[in-house]
């Protein structure tokens, strides 16, 4: 045969090596596309501005959680109360680009628009209530296609610690046990002396149990509160500063694998003028429309803007239209940057976000810098 001729058969057989390595290739592009740090972005179903910047933003993510759609009841039974249009529109776009699902399973009450410790406590100390609801989120998983379950119970008391960690090393074996994996979400703590409210989560009993412990370090000051485990709490100031969340990080990583420690971004600010949150899209808007000045705080490494003299409160004394300031503590670009980077240089498994739907593109782009940029200093000392 001459060797300058292919005859159809080796022709055949190239075309099928050469379709092979393609097929391979994008394989091993699709496994190693997140193979650095684990990206968590949670949706919020109630938000359908959730679903258009999951469609926009998808590539930046690693996983996808669902939020504001399931829940447990005080009996322990599972509930999907949010479910909409939107969380139908998100569960079918992440499933379509294969990324990972995991629907977040709190412990909110729609009867008192909150986080209630009822629930917890009905469910983790009767075997009969905790073992019917495990095997409901096993179901849930399994038959829903999720990747695994996110449990979100953000008012376990005290009292309730041995039971709740024995609860989730349950639901974690049942979950590992059908190929699901179990992310738990946290409250911040950095030590072991922390207010009453946080104790009843065992880092170490927890960390141990799941695949993932997505620390909410976002919240840290808000219109009536100050949680940073600093002297002389007082409000306004940073929603997640630099300095807290190292210090909430560092105390996670002491008790939890940092493999499995998921650092948390929030896309949103506090305006006080109105003692409410406002969304990551809305920040230069309001900046304008107050003529506001901006300054940097250096040692939470955050941004905020003022439009008059603005008054301290202690932790605890109550937001109210009478003690309303003009200020905007918010996150731009270099904050992001610089909070991401405590991922790479803590050695964490990923981030996490709250919420798609307050950002846009900018946001992702400071936190991609961020993850490479690890190894840059913190800033230090206030301005």
């Amino acid at each position: 045969m001459n060797p300058g001729i292919s005859s159809p058969a080796s022709k055949r057989g190239l075309r099928f090596l050469f379709q092979t390595l393609i097929v391979g290739c994008s394989l091993l592009l699709a496994a190693t596309a997140h193979a650095g740090p684990f990206v968590l972005a949670y949706t919020d179903g109630q938000v359908e501005a959730s679903y258009s910047n999951l469609q926009a933003f998808h590539g930046n993510l690693s996983a996808v959680g669902l939020g504001s759609t399931y829940g447990l009841t005080v009996t322990g039974q599972l509930h999907q109360e949010g479910m909409n249009p939107t969380s139908e529109n998100i569960i079918r776009f992440a499933q379509s680009k294969s990324l990972p699902l995991y629907p977040t399973v709190s412990d909110y009450n729609q009867g008192i628009a909150d986080f209630d410790p009822a629930i917890s406590h009905s469910i983790v100390n009767d075997k009969t209530l905790s073992a019917g609801s495990i095997k409901q989120l096993v179901r849930l998983a399994k038959e829903g296609g999720f990747a695994g379950i996110n449990l979100d119970f953000e008012q376990v008391e005290p009292r309730n610690t041995k039971a709740f960690s024995a609860y989730v090393k349950a639901l974690g074996n049942a979950l590992h046990a059908s190929d699901k994996k179990l992310i738990i979400s946290v409250p911040p703590k950095s030590s072991d002396r922390e207010p009453e409210y946080l104790q009843g989560y065992d880092y170490k009993a927890l960390g141990a149990a799941v695949d993932y412990v997505q620390v909410m370090t976002y919240d840290q000051v808000g219109p009536g509160w100050s949680s940073g485990g600093f002297h002389d709490e007082v409000w306004p100031g940073p929603g997640s500063g630099a300095d807290w969340q190292r210090a909430v990080l560092g105390y996670a990583v002491s008790r939890v694998a940092p493999g499995k420690v998921l650092a948390g971004l929030p896309a949103y600010g506090q305006d006080y003028s109105i003692g409410n949150r406002v969304h990551w899209s809305a920040y230069q808007e309001i900046i304008a429309e107050h003529r506001a000045v901006t300054h940097r705080d250096a040692a939470s490494a955050t941004p905020y803007a003022t439009w008059g003299p603005v008054k301290s409160f202690a932790d605890g004394v109550e937001w109210t239209p009478e003690r309303a300031q003009p200020v905007l503590w918010y996150d731009d670009a270099t904050s992001i940057k610089t909070k991401t980077a405590l991922v790479t240089k803590l050695g964490l498994g990923g981030t996490s976000v709250w919420a798609m739907g307050y950002e846009n593109a900018e946001f992702w782009t400071a936190l991609q810098a961020g993850l490479k940029a690890g190894a840059e200093l913190l800033p230090a000392g206030r301005e």
